[in-house]
């Protein structure tokens, strides 16, 4: 009978170190998620930067190349 609840408590002493090796992987997991992610959402950031600012530079250039006004046509007296 005694032997028992040593042999439980020497199983629970042996398995700690693999419970402790699972736990420390799922937070390694969980931080390589988390990494992951935010790479993605930088990259998403950062491509949607670069597509604001092209289209700012479309706007500026042609707001700069707009075509001029014709000149005001000169209405006088017909000769």
């Amino acid at each position: 009978m005694r032997a028992r609840p040593f042999l439980i408590l020497a199983a629970l002493l042996a398995a700690g170190p693999a419970l402790a090796q699972t736990r420390a992987e799922r937070r390694v997991d969980r931080l390589n998620d988390s990494m992951t992610q935010q790479n993605q959402l930088r990259s998403i950031q950062q491509q949607n930067r670069f597509e604001t600012n092209q289209i700012r530079g479309e706007i500026r250039r042609s707001e700069t190349m707009a075509p001029t006004p014709p000149p005001p046509a000169i209405i006088g007296r017909p000769r």
